[in-house]
């Protein structure tokens, strides 16, 4: 439990962080390229013993696909999200990953059976949805645009929610430590393609924006880490915790930091994804007695 009350928090910062960097007018290519890079050179200090002799061409191949789907995809859509919604409202966004996980695992592995329950509960959830984008609110007190960084903030979660059918998947036979780091490895590669392609420039930080950008990378090394760790040994049920948290502590941290606004709204759509996601895990639950 403590290991869920972490990775909930440290992922209601992520965010904020995220956010107060664009706020400063960082350029958000150099910040995720930047950031995913120091993670990956990083993770390599503690991996790159077990990844050098443990490497193969499946591992390589599974673990790049994990590390497009958990890394590349979310990490370059939620800081784009983030110049167009509060990082409250996309922590909103990532509490639907259990629910979308549900929807992609029915999708993908069509003999697994959905039941009436599940099916229930991904509708809940995206009748939430629904309501948060008609309403229009953003979560900013400025300029924003829920449809555009609504819908980023979605393919990010895609990303996520394959990720964990994936990760679950391979990471019972791939050595840990290869596994991960081929993930940020691959994941670096593309965002440095991105970069270039972009038209990203390197930038010079203050004190104080080079303290936030190792905060992230901080957050990433520590609760990629320690996720994976929990994902691998603890039942999916019991690692869904995390999203109950995640949105909490996001949205607060953005109103007592970045003067976000909290709507309404926000916590009505939170209630229909509680619901949805409680019912989801009692419908698994159910089914392992």
């Amino acid at each position: 439990m403590v290991n869920i009350i972490l990775i909930g928090i440290l992922f209601g910062f992520h965010g904020l962080l995220n956010r107060s960097l664009l706020i400063d007018n960082v350029n958000e290519i150099f910040i995720v390229t930047t950031r995913i890079t120091l993670v990956t050179f990083l993770l390599s200090l503690y991996c790159f013993k077990e990844f050098i002799t443990e490497i193969n061409r499946d591992y390589f191949l599974k673990g790049a696909l994990t590390g497009f789907l958990a890394i590349t995809v979310p990490g370059w859509t939620f800081i784009y999200a983030l110049k167009s919604i509060s990082s409250g409202l996309q922590s909103i966004f990532i509490s639907t990953i259990p629910m979308f996980t549900v929807f992609w695992v029915f999708l993908i592995y069509k003999d697994e059976k959905i039941t009436r329950l599940k099916l229930v509960s991904v509708l809940i959830g995206l009748f939430g949805l629904i309501i948060l984008f008609a309403s229009g609110a953003t979560g900013l007190s400025g300029d924003g645009d829920i449809i555009t960084g609504g819908t980023l903030a979605i393919i990010g979660v895609q990303g996520l929610a394959l990720s964990n059918i994936t990760n679950k998947k391979d990471s019972q036979y791939i050595p840990a430590r290869t596994y991960l780091l081929v993930q940020w490895v691959s994941s670096t590669v593309f965002s440095i393609l991105l970069f270039f392609i972009l038209g990203g420039e390197l930038e010079m930080l203050n004190r104080s924006q080079s303290l936030r950008l190792s905060g992230l990378v901080f957050i990433d090394i520590f609760n990629y880490s320690l996720f994976f760790y929990t994902i691998k040994r603890l039942s999916a049920t019991f690692t869904t915790l995390v999203d109950y948290v995640v949105p909490i502590v996001g949205i607060y941290v953005g109103y007592i930091f970045l003067d976000e606004i909290i709507n309404n709204i926000f916590f009505i759509t939170l209630i229909l994804i509680f619901i949805s996601l409680y019912l989801a895990v009692k419908d698994e639950a159910r089914n392992l007695d």
